[in-house]
């Protein structure tokens, strides 16, 4: 996959290595940035990253671990 700003369902799979069901879960509760252009879903990678690094946050504060606690 090459380093385009915006995803398609498809290819976001591919880079969360998560499937398509679940990446359509979170767009229908509204967890994910996306935009809708037209009939086709679209992420901003920058976006999923920033995304990706405030769960990762929001998962060691709630589970009282640090990074080096992890193996």
């Amino acid at each position: 996959m090459d380093k385009d700003k915006f995803l398609s369902v498809k290819e976001l799979c591919q880079y969360l290595k998560i499937p398509k069901p679940t990446i359509y879960q979170f767009l229908g509760k509204g967890h994910i940035p996306a935009a809708k252009v037209g009939k086709q879903w679209r992420f901003n990678r920058e976006s999923i990253d920033k995304w990706m690094e405030e769960k990762e946050k929001y998962y060691m504060k709630r589970k009282g671990r640090r990074k080096t606690d992890i193996v």
